[in-house]
């Protein structure tokens, strides 16, 4: 056979990963019941999922002018969901700032919260787990990224003008427990259907 002159083939149709993913959290899955989880929140413009790995060659006298096979240590690798969230609830500014949320008292009127930022991070502000869920062209079955124990990093910052509506772009890092850690298990998993 001759090589192709395209990468297109019968399956490629199938493959492709459709329209804006939908975010959600405490995602689980159970036999018989499939997933279910809590929705983020509306979002804007889509959603990022990033797995970033840095590599070092190990140096050695000789080798300087090439990169050798085998040669290469994983450095570090992180995961973040970026999402740029339009449905705007106390709740999200809360995640944003890692800040506490009560009812306001003598701070403002009955029916108000208050929402103040912290300098601590605490066990309990990590989001157990984060999922990107996209949908798979030939199958319209979901593509599912999960990140554990997220943690938002990125602040809140929310511009307004006439004729639009707020949207905030949260960046969520992924965290390994100690057990992940000791396993050599990295926070994060993607589920991809078959494809026939």
């Amino acid at each position: 056979m001759a090589l192709k002159k395209t990468g297109y083939s019968d399956n490629t149709s199938k493959s492709y990963i459709i329209n804006a993913a939908t975010v959600y959290t405490d995602v689980t899955y159970a036999e018989g019941a499939g997933f279910t989880g809590t929705l983020h929140g509306a979002t804007a413009g889509g959603v990022t999922l990033t797995i970033e790995t840095t590599y070092r060659d190990i140096e050695v006298d000789g080798t300087s002018h090439m990169k050798v096979k085998g040669n290469k240590v994983l450095e570090s690798a992180t995961a973040t969901i970026t999402t740029n969230v339009k449905e705007i609830t106390a709740e999200t500014i809360r995640k944003s700032l890692n800040g506490t949320l009560e009812a306001a008292t003598t701070e403002g009127p009955a029916g108000y919260k208050v929402i103040r930022s912290k300098r601590f991070v605490e066990d309990a502000d990590y989001t157990p787990n984060m999922a990107v869920v996209g949908t798979l062209s030939g199958t319209n079955e979901p593509v599912i990224a999960i990140l554990d124990n997220v943690l938002c990093t990125s602040g809140f910052e929310g511009a307004t003008e006439d004729n639009s509506a707020m949207v905030i772009e949260q960046v969520y890092e992924a965290h390994a427990t100690v057990e992940q850690l000791d396993a050599d298990e990295f926070p994060w998993r993607i589920l991809y259907p078959n494809v026939a």
